[in-house]
């Protein structure tokens, strides 16, 4: 339970026996003037942050980690407070001054948070590249509602026009991670392809109607049953018949050598979206 000293002295405990309370362990003071009655824990340390600044909005990781965007609690707890407020903070604690359009806060978990979209760009910003995409590929259209992300990338808040560029490179339709890193590769490239389509009975990994192109995304599990890869060739068969090329990369591969694989898939791509326009 968390407590502040104002709290305390107002059900009677003197300054003395609350100072002797936390000598002896029976309280754990986390901020000035906030107190944990028993072992404190992450949420716990969430609501000690707000006893002590009401003013603040648990933010950044720590907002991902409340409204479920990361699966664990972060080492270091993040809030955001207004430009105007200046507090020293312990190791654990990391305030960011700022004054957030209007709009951007919400509960969660009963406590002051950023907007699930506000959080999801935040953590854009202090999260490694390769974790931060992860995390938007994930939730974008699932846990954050992406007309609030758009709309986000349109208002006054700095650092919105490297949002719009992260909204628009999202791969938010993939079935794994090598076809997800694949169809960001190639959206920086220049080109978007349409990720689990069906391509007349089959789900295809990634399709480009406009150049008549399926890549597919092999696992290493790919030749491991008989009857899949049967299976595999007459649905290749199939496809290439049907007019369609199909462009085959090992997952390992994407893995390794991203770039090659990404710009032979772009160049073929581009190629054949030349012949099929002049056609």
């Amino acid at each position: 339970m968390i407590v502040t000293r104002a709290e305390l002295s107002a059900n009677g405990i003197p300054k003395t026996t609350i100072d002797n309370r936390c000598r002896r362990g029976t309280y754990t003071r986390l901020l000035p003037g906030v107190y944990s009655t028993d072992t404190p824990d992450s949420i716990a340390h969430c609501r000690a942050i707000v006893a002590w600044l009401p003013q603040a909005l648990l933010s950044h990781r720590t907002a991902a980690w409340l409204q479920g965007l990361l699966p664990t609690t972060p080492a270091l707890f993040e809030a955001t407070v207004p430009k105007h407020l200046y507090r020293k903070t312990p190791p654990w604690l990391r305030l960011y001054r700022r004054d957030l359009p209007a709009g951007w806060c919400t509960e969660t978990q009963d406590l002051p948070t950023t907007h699930p979209a506000l959080t999801l760009f935040d953590c854009l910003t202090v999260l490694p590249r390769p974790v931060a995409e992860a995390m938007l590929d994930e939730h974008l259209g699932r846990t954050v509602n992406p007309h609030d992300a758009l709309r986000l990338s349109h208002s006054a808040i700095p650092g919105r026009t490297t949002f719009r560029r992260h909204l628009r490179e999202a791969a938010t339709r993939a079935a794994s991670d090598p076809e997800r890193l694949f169809t960001r590769a190639l959206k920086q490239r220049g080109l978007t392809l349409l990720a689990n389509h069906p391509v007349g009975q089959y789900i295809c990994d990634l399709v480009d109607d406009r150049s008549h192109t399926i890549i597919e995304i092999d696992g290493r599990e790919f030749h491991s049953a008989p009857a899949v890869f049967r299976q595999d060739r007459r649905r290749q068969n199939h496809l290439l018949l049907a007019g369609w090329l199909v462009l085959r990369y090992a997952a390992s591969d994407v893995y390794s050598s991203m770039d090659r694989c990404a710009d032979e898939a772009a160049a073929v791509i581009k190629r054949r979206r030349r012949r099929y326009r002049a056609n």
